[in-house]
C-alpha cells in the first residue's frame, strides 16, 4: 500500500483494489499531476468544508475523469456538481461497503467546522485511518490498522509533539503527519515518533 501526499491534508491512497482520494486539494501539486496519479480512483472522501480540505474544482475534475463515488458530510456535497448517483452523504458512526472498500465514518473534534468527520478505510487486508482535522479523541485508541494519518498544525487540531506521543498508544503500525504549518512541525513530529513515523513528501509516493 502506498500514500501520495498532495499537501495540506490531501492524500491519495493506493490499495490493492484501487485508489482512494481523501481531501484532495491542488495546493502543493498541480491539478494535472493529481489527475494522472489518481488512475484507478474508486472513492473520494471529504472530511469537512474548509478550503484546505475541499477543492471543488479538483473534485469535479476527478469525477469527470474517473467516475468515483464521492462521500462526505451533506452540506459539503450540496456544493458539488456531481451526478447524484455517485455521491452519498455520511455522518459519524456510519459504516458501508462500496467499490470493494469497507469504510467506517469517525467522529472528529473540530469546532470550527459545521460537521467534521474522519474515515477508516479497509481493502484487501490493509487499513488506514484518515483523522481529518481533529483534536485527540478516545475513539482513536479503539481502532487499529496499518497507518493513522493525523493533522499536526496545532490550535485547530492536535499539535506535532502531542500527535507524536500518541503514536506510541495508537494501535497502528505507522503514523503519518499531515496538515502542518512548516518543516519545524514535521521535524518535531519525526524526532519524537521515531520509527513509528512515515515522512510525507509533497508530490511523492510513500510506501506504508
Amino acid at each position: 500500500m502506498d500514500l501520495f501526499f498532495l499537501g495540506e491534508a490531501g492524500l491519495v491512497a493506493s490499495f490493492a483494489g484501487g485508489k482512494v482520494a481523501v481531501d484532495p486539494v491542488s495546493r502543493g501539486v498541480s491539478r494535472e499531476r493529481i489527475i494522472q496519479e489518481c488512475k484507478g480512483l474508486k472513492l473520494i472522501l471529504i472530511t469537512h468544508e474548509h478550503k484546505e480540505h475541499f477543492d471543488r474544482e479538483l473534485i469535479e475534475a476527478l469525477f469527470e475523469k474517473y467516475r468515483p463515488y464521492v462521500i462526505g458530510p451533506k452540506h459539503v456535497l450540496l456544493n458539488l456538481s456531481v451526478d447524484s448517483m455517485y455521491k452519498s452523504d455520511v455522518a459519524a458512526g456510519d459504516t458501508f461497503e462500496l467499490s470493494g472498500f469497507e469504510v467506517r465514518v469517525m467522529r472528529a473534534l473540530h469546532p470550527q467546522s459545521k460537521y467534521p468527520v474522519g474515515y477508516v478505510v479497509s481493502n484487501a487486508g490493509n487499513t488506514v485511518y484518515f483523522a481529518g482535522d481533529t483534536y485527540e479523541i478516545d475513539e482513536m485508541y479503539k481502532i487499529s490498522g496499518d497507518v493513522a494519518v493525523l493533522p499536526i498544525r496545532g490550535m485547530e487540531t492536535m499539535g506535532a509533539a502531542q500527535a507524536a506521543r500518541m503514536a506510541e498508544k495508537l494501535k497502528f503500525k505507522k503514523v503519518m503527519p499531515v496538515y502542518f504549518n512548516d518543516r519545524k512541525d514535521l521535524v518535531e513530529f519525526m524526532l519524537v515518533a521515531k520509527d513509528r513515523a512515515l515522512k510525507p513528501e509533497v508530490g511523492a509516493w510513500v510506501r506504508a
